[in-house]
């Protein structure tokens, strides 16, 4: 069985520094998985319109792939209904920091309490 959960690459839509100091919150928008996640502004130089690839493991064995790796603790999955549409929102945290997922079908592959890795990849 892969550990790799997800694998996107897209373009980050915004980048907005944080009421924390030194904390910018990131959204990179795909097909069909939108992210907004928090990470320090001197661990990764991320601006909007970069390129980037997001991917959530099960396993540390990406690191070698991905310019970070973060290790993060799932702590809420809800599923949301807008009409016929369904998906799935994310919530998880980097120690403290917050990251959050959507797209469809995301519960079958996330669970409450998981600890993954996430890594990002500057393309």
């Amino acid at each position: 069985m892969s550990s790799i959960l997800l694998d996107i690459q897209g373009e980050v839509c915004e980048v907005k520094r944080s009421e924390l100091k030194s904390l910018s919150i990131i959204k990179l928008s795909t097909e069909g998985v939108n992210v907004t996640l928090e990470l320090p502004q001197d661990l990764l130089q991320i601006k909007e319109k970069t390129k980037i690839r997001f991917v959530i493991s099960t396993n540390e064995d990406i690191e070698q792939e991905v310019d970070g790796l973060f290790l993060c603790t799932i702590y809420k999955v809800e599923r949301q209904k807008r009409g016929k549409e369904e998906s799935t929102m994310v919530f998880g945290s980097i120690g403290g920091l917050q990251v959050r997922i959507e797209g469809k079908g995301l519960h079958r592959k996330i669970k409450m309490g998981d600890k993954v890795f996430i890594g990002i990849e500057v393309l």
